[in-house]
């Protein structure tokens, strides 16, 4: 070994660099600081250090073959949460013919969760609010949009901000009360306006839009909640979805929550149909009921009941079709909610281990239930932490397993990883397409079995074809031409990955021992005990991106105006304008996609999604079919028209939940039995069983950029308010602070002008008069502005400002400051939704 070492010195011709040597490197670049100022800190409490060597891993290296995938390379996966069945299978269909490897179709959750006709009425009720309010947010100016996403939710006080509690305040603010504060601050004329931005609670926020439920608030009813997805409720709509698939070669998923037995029946019954044998069935029919639980709130059906059913389709599965797995273990709720990754892994071993009781108390052997499982997990941002995560869920997984009497073929994890859409931005969509990209590049070297990648535009409406062509592209560049899967575990020998999988496992380990402590996972989130640890890692992200230390680019860092073309609701604007002057049939289609703007394509018609169907897609959407008697569900919603995709969201649930139970529904629990109704052409929807289901608090799901997205909403309905930079002093004392105001006004929709240096308090104000601003931002240094403050500030207000902001805030002034006359205080690690929202609302009020 030493003369290997000896040799590779000669080499490289490079002297060895001991440990020592870097850290003497290091403090002299750090100005004389500790190394220990470049230890990050997670979530978790984990200390991920610059540098790891060998010595710090020592034994902690965990077993590869629980960490290689079971193929070499992944499956590239795409996603389909299409409202209509025609146009999720045509989606499919093209791109199973142009590179990806399976398609995963994702129903709507209301279907998916089994709930009553109740919740449809609820869905019917609140789409109708949304549609009657929808425009209204740029019409009628930001607090007539917080009152439009109010009713959305259907929430009163619907935010909640970073725990804010004050319900009444953060409901007045949502429905533009002039001079009305909330968290713990109030708004009125003079240096009040300065305590709401410095107020830890106050809640420019909550004015700014962050009242909407689903970004850090949560809303009332299932659909304040639900996700839309897939719509089916025939037979017919499974063989719309899967017209233009070859089932005989793609893999499938179809994410359905409790319908998974009727699905599946249907799912067999087209394959026999087009003679393709079940055993050649690749993929999975299957969900999770306690993932539904913790997105939704509420399930339909006891959890017997679906533990029943899900052994049922299991038990057929492994005697018909044992391609197919038959349950999921999805970790994506925890993740979009903001939980810790170590939550993540607890979360999603505490699922498995509860699938793994309920389906041996229905029958099922524990080696045939853990090889029935699908695990999902979303991966975020930070590479190494992410990619550590999905090598810990393997190897604690592993470990599990064993414990449970699961042999060595169970314990080996099915891993589906979807890229996350918590952090997608609507803002700049097309930086999405590079965060897409870097979580991609994580689940690969992760060992994920199989990927899904975003479209850039997804947030915006259904994905485009440009979308869907790039996330699908960019896996087949990662697979293809990098080659990140030809080695199973690329990142085992990492010191710095094996020692972060390492800790991972260990905080997570004893998260899970909590939730078993407290009777496993149901009767923990029953409890509510799951949600209050939750909260916590909640409240810590969503103070860290309302003070800009966790930053997103496009949104509250680089917030420039998007460069690339128009994407979503922008394109349908410039349809919709391009087609004001044209005639016929071209007029007509503008017409008909400008007024939705949950459609990203001007072609969404029901024959623009039949491409590539087939014989069946069109038997399936005939009025009238002999088999269903009443045509395509998917056909009943995608003929609303002009109406907005939550109206014809709402429709078609509403017909479809308003079926009604069967009267003899809880004797239908063989699989014979359930394809043997569906041919006699009975719904899906129908096979439903004794309730009551299970309620819990569900987890508040959302996007980090949802709050300045509202913000800059905002900020657009006053007509983006020119904020001039009053930079007193030397022009390299104000540089700083001018630099980090320039940056941060944007971020709130505001334009931005820089007046230039100078120490004279008559010509700052002189020249701020010329601006024809209301907004004046004075930079300088904290030294100058105890004497200057006080005599710049009436000179400002005579030259037309309105709203006096101080970059900085003198821990020993601010108090004096504010009542010379400084409204909104702007700082490093200062709440910058807050201050931005307190700038918005001065202008609302004095408009």
């Amino acid at each position: 070994m030493a003369d290997d070492d000896a040799t590779r010195d000669s080499l490289c011709g490079f002297p060895p660099v001991t440990l020592a040597d870097w850290r003497e490197l290091a403090t002299r670049e750090l100005g004389g600081a500790s190394t220990q100022k470049l230890v990050t800190r997670t979530p978790e409490g984990l200390e991920l250090a610059p540098l790891v060597t060998a010595e710090d891993v020592g034994s902690a290296v965990p077993r590869a073959p629980l960490l290689a995938r079971a193929r070499r390379g992944w499956a590239i996966a795409q996603e389909y949460r299409q409202m209509r069945a025609r146009e999720a299978g045509a989606a499919a269909a093209e791109d199973l013919s142009r590179g990806t490897d399976a398609a995963w179709f994702v129903l709507d959750e209301v279907l998916a969760a089994g709930v009553g006709e109740a919740s449809g009425r609820e869905v019917a009720d609140g789409a109708g609010t949304a549609a009657a309010s929808e425009g209204a947010g740029t019409g009628g100016g930001a607090t007539n949009e917080g009152a439009s996403e109010a009713a959305v939710a259907g929430s009163e006080g619907a935010g909640t901000g970073r725990g804010a509690t004050n319900e009444d305040a953060s409901e007045a603010a949502v429905a533009g009360s002039e001079g009305a504060g909330t968290g713990r601050g109030a708004t009125t004329e003079g240096a009040s306006g300065a305590a709401v931005a410095r107020s830890e609670g106050a809640s420019g926020r909550e004015v700014a839009g962050r009242g909407r439920a689903g970004a850090f608030g949560s809303g009332r009813g299932v659909e304040a909640k639900a996700r839309a997805g897939v719509v089916v409720g025939e037979a017919a709509d499974v063989a719309a979805l899967l017209a233009g698939v070859d089932l005989a070669r793609a893999e499938v998923v179809i994410d359905a929550g409790l319908r998974a037995l009727p699905v599946a029946a249907a799912l067999a019954r087209e394959a026999e149909r087009r003679g393709v044998a079940l055993a050649q069935l690749r993929g999975a029919v299957a969900g999770d009921p306690l993932a539904l639980l913790l997105a939704v709130g509420e399930i339909g059906w006891s959890i017997e009941h679906v533990y029943q059913d899900m052994a049922e389709l299991t038990g057929w599965a492994r005697a018909r079709a044992p391609g197919l797995r038959t349950a999921l273990v999805d970790a994506t709720p925890w993740h979009e909610a903001g939980a810790s990754a170590a939550d993540e892994i607890a979360g999603a071993l505490a699922a498995a281990l509860e699938h793994l009781r309920g389906l041996q108390r229905a029958g099922v052997e524990v080696d045939a239930a853990a090889e029935a499982l699908v695990f999902v997990l979303a991966v975020g941002r930070d590479l190494p932490l992410e990619l550590a995560k999905l090598r810990a869920t393997r190897s604690l997984w592993a470990r599990v397993a064993a414990v449970c009497g699961v042999g060595p073929k169970g314990q080996v994890m099915r891993l589906h990883a979807r890229a996350s859409r918590r952090e997608l931005s609507n803002l700049d969509p097309w930086v999405n397409l590079i965060r897409a990209t870097t979580e991609g590049v994580t689940a690969a070297l992760g060992g994920a079995d199989s990927l899904a990648l975003p479209a850039l535009d997804e947030g915006l409406g259904e994905p485009s074809e440009l979308g869907r062509r790039l996330a699908r592209n960019t896996q087949l560049l990662l697979r293809d031409e990098s080659h990140l899967g030809a080695v199973q575990d690329a990142a085992g020998g990492s010191f710095t990955i094996e020692r972060t999988t390492d800790a991972l496992a260990r905080a997570a380990w004893p998260r899970l021992q909590a939730i078993e402590r407290e009777g496993g996972l149901l009767a923990s989130l029953r409890a509510g005990a799951v949600q209050g640890r939750v909260a916590a890692a909640v409240q810590a992200q969503a103070q860290a991106v309302a003070t800009l230390r966790l930053p997103i680019v496009g949104a509250s860092r680089y917030a420039a105006r998007p460069m690339g073309p128009p994407l979503g609701p922008q394109a349908v604007k410039q349809v919709g304008s391009a087609g004001a002057g044209a005639s016929g049939s071209d007029s007509a289609q503008a017409g008909g996609v400008s007024g939705n703007v949950g459609t990203s394509e001007a072609g969404a018609s029901d024959s623009a999604g039949a491409r590539g169907s087939g014989d069946a897609s069109d038997s399936a959407g005939a009025s009238g079919s002999a088999e269903t008697g009443s045509g395509d569900a998917s056909d009943s919603a995608g003929a609303v028209g002009g109406a907005s995709d939550s109206m014809a969201r709402a429709a078609a649930l509403h017909k479809i939940l308003s079926q009604g139970t069967w009267p003899d529904a809880h004797v239908l629990w063989s699989m014979s039995e359930v394809q043997a109704a569906i041919a006699a052409g009975r719904g899906l929807v129908g096979l439903r069983r004794p309730g009551p289901g299970s309620r819990v608090t569900p987890l508040s799901r959302g996007r980090l950029a949802e709050p300045f997205e509202a913000l800059r909403t905002r900020g657009e309905a006053l007509g983006s308010p020119r904020v001039v930079l009053v930079p007193f002093g030397t022009a390299s004392e104000v540089r700083p602070r001018v630099e980090y105001a320039r940056a941060y006004f944007p971020v709130g929709g505001f334009e931005v002008v820089e007046d230039e240096a100078t120490e004279e308090v008559q010509v700052a104000a002189a020249r701020f008069a010329n601006r024809g601003a209301r907004v004046a931002v004075i930079c300088g240094t904290d030294a100058r502005y105890a004497t200057t403050v006080p005599e710049l500030v009436p000179g400002l207000r005579a030259a037309g400002a309105r709203v006096i902001v101080l970059a900085g805030r003198p821990k020993d002034q601010w108090e004096a400051l504010a009542a010379a006359g400084v409204d909104v205080f702007i700082a490093a690690g200062a709440d910058a939704l807050a201050a931005l929202g307190a700038v918005q609302q001065r202008l609302e009020v004095l408009a």
